[in-house]
């Protein structure tokens, strides 16, 4: 199997076996984000199973698939992602706890549990992909091609380098992908509409209906006289929801960073010797060579480049005379390239050429331009990096100190604000706070450190209570003292009356239009014609064309959503809409069937087998991968884990 540098570097191998397998749709996962993010259903079961699965929090499963766990590490990591994703489409105010509201904390183990669904059956078909299919593929990601469009293994490297993957890591990865789109393919290729279905789908997808629509603007009816006083009081109280403020908590946070005690640590140039001297064997690094390489398929003109390169010594104009460029390969070690090339290349000396040598990619030519010998490197070159290592070192042991005496300072009753003056703390206060984060004010507060974890941990605790220390992830800590809560509660009448007197004409507007609109519904639905109601005042009607569901131009008087409320209506029937100003009151008109001949025909034809082709193997993947989580992989679900999971966030 190819490392991740053979990948990265042997690019140029002529004509590779065409990549065979389209990008499949993610499946089941597209329609996580459709919409506006409606609460999804798992439709895995979640029993409870005892204490069969304990130990760290983070490597604790929280579900078994088959024969494969999923611990919380890995349902965090996923959960984190799609957050992410969130926030993309509502905004980087969309929060964490936001998104376990809506069901993401389920979402993230029903996609790690469809993912390992399939990996496994793709394990128990036997479908493998070799390393010609994984070069292949890589090369033709546009994410790792240069301004040019040429995949450029630089820029892999810096994801690598960035990322922290390592290249066994990054290939399974993509190995995995590969094989999980080669097993999609199957049903994309062999999702096929049997003709009668496709005829009645088509006649009733493109089947057009004309509408009587009656629209009731709320602003055309008239409220009447604002009630007295003690209407207006009365109906404060009974719509306590629309006039009540949130409970806010006031909140004290103590906090440590590590870059907060990188700034105290001092690292001297004799520590940094004497560090080197003692442990610089730690930092031995094999022998590097840069080299260039050409691959060839043709064994004679790799001869010829051969020798003609060992003759001028130059080894780009030689690749250049046969129609090919060299490739720079830097910093090559004897354990990063492929093992038929590491012989001949390490026994060269500084500008040898090596004699053609096959592999499975051609014959390979090369020449080396440089060697870094093996050895530890110089104190001037590594000085700056290991001063910033040793600082980084002094600082995690020193706040590893302040914590343990943090939690001493706290278990002994001592108040957070003497604990901060004596462990040079970071205190900031908040005096008030809702559960999103937001003052009394409505707005953000200027400084709200960690604040997911702040506002868990604040609106869990009484009045007074100051809770644990919890770790922030970057090597440093805080804690969270709830000074005071601001019970929720119904607003002061004369602090709202003008909201009131505005709730209360607006839902008076709205009940007016509501009973009006029900009985012109019933007027209809009695065979009332339609135009008899035009010269109602605050009334529009309108009798729309034939209309279908396939169309992409809607008649104004019905948007999209309305439309399809008013497919569900037979003939003759009335349907009220209720919509933010106004209601709409809308009766089926006629029906219009389809026929072959007519404008337009064609082209919904086309948009019928276009959703069809999506939606049919979409159906079968999704009742394929049922079968696999009942039947073949049964899930099973630890039901303390994932709730800890909710609710720690670990």
């Amino acid at each position: 199997m190819l490392s991740i540098y053979q990948v990265l570097y042997h690019v140029d191998f002529g004509k590779a076996k065409r990549f065979m397998i389209q990008s499949m749709r993610q499946m089941a996962h597209s329609w996580l984000f459709k919409g506006l993010m409606v609460v999804l259903v798992v439709s895995f079961g979640i029993w409870g199973i005892g204490d069969m699965f304990r130990g760290n929090p983070q490597t604790r499963v929280v579900a078994r698939v088959g024969k494969v766990d999923i611990t919380a590490q890995q349902l965090w990591r996923v959960f984190d992602q799609m957050v992410g994703q969130a926030r993309q489409a509502f905004g980087p105010e969309f929060s964490p706890a936001q998104a376990k509201q809506f069901g993401l904390v389920n979402a993230a183990l029903d996609r790690l549990i469809e993912g390992s669904v399939i990996d496994q059956e793709v394990v128990r078909l036997g479908i493998d992909v070799d390393d010609q299919t994984v070069l292949a593929s890589l090369k033709t990601k546009p994410q790792f091609q240069n301004k040019a469009g040429v995949f450029d293994p630089a820029i892999v490297r810096q994801v690598l380098s960035q990322s922290g993957m390592s290249e066994k890591g990054f290939l399974n990865l993509e190995r995995e992908g590969i094989g999980r789109r080669m097993l999609g393919e199957v049903f994309l290729n062999n999702a096929v509409v049997p003709k009668m279905a496709f005829d009645l789908v088509y006649r009733a997808r493109a089947q057009k209906r004309a509408f009587e629509v009656v629209s009731l603007e709320h602003s055309g009816f008239d409220a009447g006289k604002v009630p007295d006083e003690k209407a207006l009081r009365d109906f404060h109280q009974a719509h306590e929801k629309l006039f009540s403020s949130p409970e806010y908590r006031a909140v004290t946070i103590a906090s440590l960073s590590l870059a907060d005690v990188a700034k105290d640590v001092t690292v001297t140039d004799e520590q940094l010797q004497e560090e080197y001297e003692l442990h610089g064997e730690r930092l031995a690094r094999p022998e590097r060579r840069d080299i260039l390489q050409v691959v060839l398929q043709d064994e004679a003109k790799a001869k010829k480049l051969s020798v003609d390169a060992a003759k001028s010594g130059d080894f780009s104009g030689a690749a250049k005379s046969i129609g090919v460029q060299a490739i720079p390969l830097k910093q090559v070690e004897i354990k990063t390239i492929l093992p038929e090339l590491s012989g001949p290349v390490f026994v060269l000396a500084k500008g040898g050429v090596s004699q053609p040598v096959k592999s499975s990619l051609g014959w390979h030519v090369m020449q080396v331009v440089s060697i870094t010998p093996a050895g530890m490197p110089a104190f001037a070159e590594i000085k700056n990096d290991l001063r910033e290592t040793m600082k980084r070192d002094q600082a995690i042991e020193s706040a590893t100190r302040i914590v343990n005496k943090l939690d001493d300072e706290l278990a002994a009753g001592h108040s957070l604000e003497d604990i901060a003056d004596t462990l040079r703390l970071r205190l900031v206060k908040i005096p008030a706070l809702d559960a999103t984060g937001l003052t009394l004010e409505g707005k953000a507060p200027v400084e709200l450190p960690h604040k997911e974890d702040v506002l868990r941990t604040a609106f869990g605790q009484n009045a007074g209570e100051t809770g644990s220390v919890i770790d922030d992830r970057n090597g440093g800590a805080f804690v969270v003292r709830t000074d005071e809560i601001l019970p929720s509660g119904l607003k002061p009448f004369e602090k709202v009356r003008n909201e009131v007197v505005a709730a209360w004409t607006k839902l008076e507007l709205e009940r007016l239009a509501a009973e009006d609109a029900e009985k012109i519904a019933g007027l209809l639905r009695e065979g009332k014609q339609i135009p008899s109601l035009a010269a109602r005042k605050g009334l529009t009607v309108r009798i729309t064309a034939p209309l279908s569901l396939l169309e992409e131009s809607r008649d104004p008087a019905l948007s999209e959503q309305e439309l399809k409320q008013a497919f569900s209506l037979k003939q003759g029937d009335a349907k009220v809409i209720p919509l933010k100003d106004r209601h709409l009151v809308v009766r089926l008109n006629r029906v219009v069937d389809v026929q072959n001949g007519d404008t337009g025909a064609e082209i919904a034809r086309n948009k019928v087998a276009s959703s069809l082709r999506e939606d049919v193997p979409k159906e079968i993947t999704e009742e394929y991968l049922k079968h696999l989580r009942t039947a073949v992989f049964p899930v099973r679900v630890n039901r303390d884990a994932l709730e800890a999971v909710e609710q720690r966030g670990e």
